[in-house]
Formats: structure tokens, C-alpha cells, sequence
């Protein structure tokens, strides 16, 4: 063996951690959730404007080893040979193997953007504008228009918005086009072709799906659109601003049903009666108000289900409701995965589809007559016009992904980046007939097709949340059986050792008299705390 290759075959060495890296399957794994760790924190703590400059650059740094061609060449020699293997091939050690090679290629492509990346999170916290007077944090400007009674007011906090999108356009334009390059020097055709295969999914035919969901609803948003803006806005529906979607959004007029400062009250109230409160031990609520904050509320999994954050900023007013319910069922997600699975199942997804379903299931609850009865004490006559209004909402926000979902598959498609200002500015204002300022096309743009994981989690929850309902009211006659029961197992647990729990119940169930339905005994064993616990340890 020459010098020459006998040095190439020894391990790298990592200046950063003064020892020679292995590159086999569990060191990567090692490294890559300490990674993960360190860089989701970096962000949270940029997100929450508890630091103001950006410093993930020095994190990609530290793990530098992970992100080369070598590692990754690695990688996919495994998931090859176990494709090509006579023997019968896991499914599960393919899918970790290829959770693992798409990671890798992620950090890579962030690695090399991660100074660009910085910049630009720094430039936004660090940005301030000045309006009639008022000088104002950048992140403060969106909440301002959400709240903002005043159509020509809302119009200047967006001029305002839209100048500090425009300096920074072109290190996002650059961000996006160093992704695309790195890509093909991997091998990938381009943008969709890779996400296509990260996330398993045919971006081409759920284009075709999406377009036939718009068409079934082009009718029925023509039709509400020009009555609301009469009604809200006061006008004709046309030239209006596509800033004002963040005003109808927000629900502003039943602001004083929704007081923020029962927003993370009422979630902890709400998580207690689902059975879940043990969760959000390892869930810290961020909730504080700080001008650098990044309005946008967001839930980070540094390692779960060990440490799970949700951030939220509230101004008031239902949305930061939705907010937390959607937030909360990121963080009940997260908190709720079993400690036991392999990492990657833990850390690693595919795409964000499911969490997102999980999210929706709770966030349209905001919006139910019993719960805002239930949970904000709000009568029934204005419970139903919270729900009609949240009806719009919903198909509003719907109609705008629609049009970002297009956009972006049209840009992708058809390799027309230097486009894109246009087509987003087209496919927005097609899909939701609001003017939209061509400025936004890159900073309205989530990385990934995460448009298209919002739409399949609509899609997906809506599916779920009919199931729901449809078995609860074909059970709803047994129900106060199930509540009996419940209420017979937690006084049984009271009174009783743990040990003589079962037995005094299987007693009951012995008994000629009463004679209870089987969910009156389903309810007595779940309502014992000694029970559930046995239950889940076995």
C-alpha cells in the first residue's frame, strides 16, 4: 500500500474536536443528532429575539464532517447494496438509511449557505423602519396590519414591509440559487426532482389535484370574496392589497373574545382534559412579548421527546388561539414519540405533512361553538358567527396555498427562476384575486414545497376530523355511560390500593345488579390512575 493511499483510508481529523472522525453508521447518527440539537436551538434563539445576530454558520462549522461528498458517498453505498441484496430487504432499515441520506444532503446544502442563511436572519431582526414617526421593529409591522382598523394605514405599514423585502432580495435569490446548484452537482435533474425523492412524494400529479380543488372552489370563492370586502373593507372587491388577507385573517372583530392573556391558560386547561397534561413536561410555552420576536408562532424539536419548545407572540384576538392549539399540536406530537425509536424515526421526517395534520385537528377547534362555550364562556348566538367567519377564513387560506403550492411548482418545473416575481405575483392574485406585490415571491416562500405539506394536511385532518365526528355521534348515546365510568374508576382509586383496583371492578362487572353497558367498565379502568399506569408500562 502506497503512502499515499494509506493516508486516505485513515479517518479525517476534526480540527474543531481535536479527534479523528469514524465515518460508519452510528457515528454519523451520533453526530448528526448533536447537530440537530445545536443548530434547532441556534434558530429558536434567533426566532424568539433572544439573540439578535445569527450564528449558525459556526455551528455547520463544528460539524463540518458530516457534510461531505465522502459521508454521503457512504450513506448511499449502503442503501444501494441493501437495494441490490439477494436477501429480503427491511423496509424500516432502508427508510432510516435514506431519512439519514437526505438529511445529510439538507446539511449540506445549509452548510455551504449557512453565512448567506445568517445574514439574512440577522438583517430581519436587526431591521427597523420609521412610520409617520413611529419607529418600529420589522417583526412588529405584521401584527401591527393584523390589528390595524384602518385600510389606508394598513397600506403604509406595507409599504414599509415591502422596502426592507427588497434590500435583501438578492442574498435570498442567491441562497436559492447555490440550493439548486449544489443539487446537480449531487447528481439531482433540480429543486423538484430532489424534494420528489426526499419526501417521496409526486409533486406532478398532486399539481394535478390541486388545480381540480381550486376549480371546485372558484365558484364559491368568487361569490363570498366581493360580499366581504363590501362588508369589511367597505369596497368593491378589486386592486385591493394582498396585505389585507392579514387583517380578515386575524378575525379582528371578536378580538375581545379571545383575550391574550388566557391564550397559554386555556391550552394547558385544554391538554389536562384530553389526558395528555404529562406531555408538555418537557414542552417549554415561550409566550413572552419581545420587539426583535419573530411574530410568526413555531414549535422546535431539539430532541424529542426530551425537549420540545413552542414559541408564541400574542397581540390578542383569535388567531393567537390558533396559534396555540396549531403550535400545540406540534409540541403534544413531538413530546408524545417514543423514546425508544431508532433516531431517526425520532428526528428525522420525511416531510412535515403529518405533524401539520396533528397541528389542524386542534387549531379549527378554536372556531367550535362548544369549545369557545366551554373554554372563553362565549354564548351560543356569537359562537356561531365565530364559526361562519372562521368558515372564510379557512377557505381564504386555503385558496392563498393553493396559489403558493402553483407558483412554486410552475417556477420549479419549468426551471424558470428568473420568473419567479412573476409567476408568484400571477398565481396569487388567480387564486385569490388580492393584488400581490411581485417583492414577496421569495421571502412568502418556505423551503421544500412546505406549501404542499400544509395542503396535504388540510386535506389529511379534514378526512380525520369527519371519522371524528362521525364516530362520536353514532357513540354519543353511551357516552354518559363512559362518564360514569370514569368518574366510578377515579373514586375506586381514591379509596382503593392499587392492587384490589381490578379486582373490586371485574366484581362489578360479576354482579347481577347494576347491570352497566361495557363502556361504563371501559370508563372505571381508564379513570383509575393505577390502572392507566399498568396499562402503559405493559
Amino acid at each position: 500500500m502506497s503512502p499515499k493511499s494509506a493516508k486516505r483510508s485513515s479517518p479525517p481529523f476534526d480540527r474543531t474536536q481535536g479527534l479523528r472522525i469514524n465515518y460508519n453508521l452510528p457515528e454519523i447518527e451520533n453526530r448528526l443528532e448533536k447537530f440537530i440539537y445545536d443548530v434547532e436551538n441556534e434558530s429558536r434563539l434567533v426566532r424568539a429575539g433572544l439573540k439578535e445576530k445569527a450564528e449558525t454558520a459556526k455551528i455547520y462549522q463544528k460539524y463540518k464532517d458530516l457534510f461531505s461528498r465522502e459521508v454521503l458517498g457512504l450513506v448511499k453505498n449502503q442503501i444501494d447494496q441493501l437495494r441490490e441484496s439477494s436477501r429480503t430487504i427491511s423496509s424500516s432499515q432502508l427508510e432510516i438509511l435514506e431519512r439519514i441520506y437526505f438529511a445529510l444532503t439538507d446539511g449540506l446544502i445549509s452548510y455551504k449557505t449557512a453565512s448567506l442563511d445568517d445574514a439574512i436572519k440577522t438583517y430581519f431582526s436587526k431591521a427597523k423602519v420609521k412610520i409617520n414617526g413611529e419607529e418600529l421593529a420589522y417583526f412588529q409591522i405584521s401584527p401591527k396590519i393584523a390589528k390595524e382598523p384602518i385600510f389606508i394605514k394598513r397600506e403604509k405599514y406595507d409599504d414599509a414591509a415591502e422596502k426592507v423585502i427588497a434590500r435583501v432580495n438578492p442574498k435570498q435569490l442567491a441562497v436559492l440559487k447555490e440550493e439548486i446548484r449544489i443539487l446537480k452537482n449531487l447528481g439531482f435533474p433540480g429543486y423538484l426532482d430532489y424534494y420528489s425523492q426526499a419526501k417521496k412524494m409526486n409533486y406532478t400529479n398532486f399539481f394535478q389535484i390541486v388545480q381540480k380543488i381550486k376549480k371546485e372552489t372558484d365558484n364559491l370563492w368568487e361569490r363570498t370574496m366581493p360580499k366581504v370586502s363590501q362588508e369589511i373593507f367597505g369596497r368593491t372587491f378589486k386592486n385591493i392589497r394582498a396585505c389585507h388577507l392579514i387583517y380578515l385573517r386575524s378575525m379582528s372583530l371578536y378580538d375581545n373574545f379571545y383575550p391574550k392573556e388566557k391564550v397559554v391558560a386555556v391550552f394547558l386547561e385544554f391538554t389536562k382534559g384530553l389526558g395528555l397534561f404529562d406531555l408538555l413536561s418537557t414542552v417549554n410555552i415561550d409566550d413572552k412579548n419581545r420587539p426583535s420576536k419573530n411574530p410568526r408562532a413555531w414549535c422546535s424539536w431539539p430532541k424529542p421527546p426530551e425537549e420540545v419548545h413552542l414559541q408564541i407572540k400574542p397581540i390578542g384576538g383569535e388567531q393567537d388561539f390558533e396559534a396555540m392549539l396549531h403550535e400545540g399540536g406540534h409540541a403534544l406530537h413531538g413530546a408524545g414519540i417514543f423514546k425508544s425509536l431508532p433516531f431517526a424515526f425520532r428526528n428525522i421526517s420525511r416531510s412535515n405533512a403529518l405533524t401539520e395534520t396533528y397541528a389542524y385537528i386542534l387549531e379549527d377547534l378554536v372556531f367550535d361553538p362548544l369549545w369557545l362555550s366551554y373554554f372563553l364562556n362565549v354564548s351560543a348566538f356569537t359562537a356561531e358567527r365565530i364559526k361562519k367567519q372562521a368558515y372564510f377564513v379557512n377557505l381564504m387560506m386555503l385558496r392563498r396555498y393553493l396559489g403558493k403550492f402553483s407558483y412554486e411548482y410552475e417556477m420549479f418545473s419549468k426551471n424558470a427562476i428568473l420568473r419567479g416575481p412573476i409567476l408568484y405575483s400571477r398565481n396569487l392574485e388567480s387564486s385569490t384575486g388580492f393584488v400581490t406585490k411581485k417583492a414577496n415571491w421569495l421571502s412568502d416562500m418556505d423551503s421544500g414545497f412546505y406549501s404542499a405539506d400544509y395542503l396535504r394536511a388540510w386535506i389529511g385532518a379534514a378526512q380525520i376530523k369527519d371519522y371524528l365526528v362521525d364516530l362520536i355521534t353514532s357513540v354519543r348515546p353511551l357516552s354518559r355511560d363512559f362518564r360514569r365510568g370514569l368518574q366510578f374508576g377515579t373514586v375506586v382509586q381514591g379509596e382503593l390500593p392499587g392492587g384490589a383496583i381490578l379486582e373490586t371492578i371485574l366484581l362489578r362487572m360479576e354482579a347481577d345488579a347494576p347491570d352497566e353497558s361495557d363502556l361504563f367498565y371501559l370508563g372505571a379502568v381508564l379513570g383509575s390512575t393505577a390502572m392507566k399506569d399498568t396499562l402503559f408500562k405493559g
